[in-house]
């Protein structure tokens, strides 16, 4: 993640949704947004992670300690 970048709970909810393997469209139901909403804050994510996938960017949430073992288990 770049420095001075941090993640927002939607953000959070975003890349949670993706580490259980969700897609945009079930991810916005959870959180109440649209499919749209979802994307253009995966795309953003993405580049504030300098990720160039979605698994890179759980990757990247794991190894940056932003989500945990505990996230497994949802």
């Amino acid at each position: 993640m770049q420095h001075g970048s941090h993640v927002s709970p939607k953000e959070l909810a975003i890349i949670a949704g993706l580490a259980d393997g969700m897609q945009s469209k079930e991810i916005a139901a959870n959180i109440r947004l649209s499919k749209a909403s979802v994307d253009t804050y995966v795309r953003i994510l993405l580049s504030k992670f300098g990720a160039r996938s979605r698994a890179q960017l759980v990757a990247l949430s794991y190894a940056a300690g932003i989500l945990g073992g505990d996230d497994l288990q949802r």
